[in-house]
């Protein structure tokens, strides 16, 4: 019988297969669900072979003593993948069956991101009820190590040539973890594992075009995983299913994806023929407590993304509400006033909780829209249909300094500054001061240029609350803080 010829999907399937793949044999494909086990008692089933190094060269932290920040790719395909881990809700059935899930551009509703589910061994996308088996495993602990990939994929000159080794113990590191009692440190290599393996099922095809007219860069990507993934688990013993018990280490090496090659090109970008887009994130984020203080993560992890682009930092509390959750947990707590009062003791949780950070997030209540009674803290009672009222509310939510000054100039973190509070941070004053602008001066020509605290903290590097010592003229200024104001507010002298 004939053979049939490749449809053109099938043919770049292929493409896109040998492109990826690793080197070999010094690297080994994972298998399916051996990889993935069901019970939650193993990632793999294969013991190391001899001829791979006990200790593979690894990728050193992401964040050192002093300094709690570092630079994050917060592309579309990035942004897209982390919606796609936390809302679990929004994944569908395209009408070949296939289990896929959408991304549409606002301000331009033809550029379109596609995520799918793919098997492991290769580019072959699962039905739906497959594709189902790793959805599941989506979540807040994957959508932390997308980010921490991200991360990782900045520091890579290449990425889409490039690939990098991780520790699993670093990384329980990185998000706490060591802290914890509840869990035994099988049992964390374990989870982190299951979480490597599930985002090296996730692919992605986008039609992209960024900008317009003369100015339009095409970013449009085929088939392609968002990472590859191998997961190699280290010592232990080999049980009676073939699979190790109580692993030492598990080390996970991740290729970036091809739609690296579109998104996060620096070459490219100064050929303006790619992208080279990039936020930051911060350290605490990653140690917010994924079972505790879900929204509040779920906040911080939209926000990071967001913030590359939403520089402004204002929302509606609807907006973020629904970027956040199901819409039907919002409708049902607008008819059901028990689901309303829940609901809003969650939304002031998730605030209080990024505000407790060692760096905090930088939070300011619009005052037309936003009464005191519903802030978090408020034991006041609240009025008649306020669940209507917090929904309509604004709110200006920016990541903690200095990152929206690093978004603004694209600089790498500075060490961050020593901060005794959520609310106040102290401020190291050189001797020589000057108290030539006056605080009335700062306050006028801020208001002048409709910015708010937040927003003039923001571009300083500084908290709200220094700001507002500054110009109720309870805080000296250093010469350079003076200048910056100046050049910043446009103050002539």
């Amino acid at each position: 019988m004939k053979s049939k010829k490749p449809t053109p999907a099938q043919a770049q399937s292929k493409q896109t297969k040998e492109k990826l793949d690793f080197d070999k044999p010094v690297e080994i494909k994972a298998k399916n669900q051996e990889n993935l086990d069901k019970d939650s008692t193993s990632t793999t089933n294969r013991q190391v072979p001899s001829e791979i190094s006990p200790h593979p060269q690894t990728e050193p932290p992401l964040y050192q003593k002093d300094n709690h920040f570092t630079s994050t790719a917060t592309a579309a395909p990035i942004v897209s993948s982390l919606r796609a881990q936390l809302r679990k809700d929004q994944w569908d059935k395209d009408p070949s069956g296939l289990g896929f899930f959408l991304h549409q551009a606002k301000g331009k509703p033809s550029n379109i991101i596609e995520h799918y589910i793919t098997s492991p061994g290769d580019i072959s996308l699962l039905p739906w009820d497959e594709a189902l088996q790793i959805i599941d495993k989506f979540g807040l602990l994957t959508a932390k190590l997308h980010l921490i990939f991200a991360a990782h994929t900045m520091r890579q000159e290449k990425p889409w040539e490039s690939k990098f080794t991780l520790k699993a113990s670093d990384i329980t590191t990185e998000l706490g973890w060591d802290k914890r009692t509840d869990l035994n440190q099988f049992q964390k290599l374990t989870e982190i594992a299951k979480a490597a393996f599930a985002l090296g099922c996730l692919t992605i095809q986008a039609t992209w075009v960024e900008g317009q007219g003369t100015k339009q860069v095409e970013c449009s990507v085929q088939t392609s995983r968002m990472w590859e993934t191998i997961v190699d688990v280290r010592g232990g013993q080999l049980n009676l299913n073939r699979k190790i018990d109580d692993p030492t280490e598990v080390y996970i090496t991740i290729r970036p994806g091809l739609w690296t090659y579109a998104f996060l090109n620096r070459a490219g970008y100064e050929a303006k023929k790619a992208l080279y887009q990039f936020g930051y994130l911060a350290q605490d984020l990653l140690k917010i407590d994924l079972y505790h203080d879900e929204l509040a993560l779920r906040l911080g992890l939209h926000l990071t993304v967001e913030s590359r682009f939403h520089v402004s930092g204002l929302y509606k509390v609807q907006t973020l509400l629904e970027a956040l959750l199901p819409k039907t947990i919002i409708d049902e707590a607008r008819l059901n006033r028990d689901k309303a009062r829940k609901l809003t003791n969650r939304w002031n949780h998730a605030l209080e909780v990024l505000l407790r950070l060692k760096r905090a997030f930088q939070i300011e209540f619009d005052s037309a829209t936003y009464p005191e009674e519903l802030r978090p803290g408020s034991k006041a009672r609240k009025p008649r249909g306020y669940f209507e009222q917090l929904l309509a509310a604004k709110i200006t939510i920016l990541p903690p300094a200095p990152i929206p000054e690093l978004i603004m100039t694209k600089a790498k973190p500075l060490p961050a500054r020593s901060q005794s509070s959520p609310k106040y941070q102290k401020v190291e004053t050189p001797a020589t001061s000057t108290n030539e602008l006056t605080g009335h001066q700062i306050r006028q020509a801020r208001k002048a240029k409709g910015w708010s605290q937040v927003k003039l903290a923001g571009w300083l590097g500084v908290t709200q609350a220094f700001i507002s010592h500054v110009e109720k003229g309870n805080r000296p200024l250093s010469k350079e803080m003076e200048a910056k104001l100046k050049t910043l507010l446009e103050i002539q002298d």
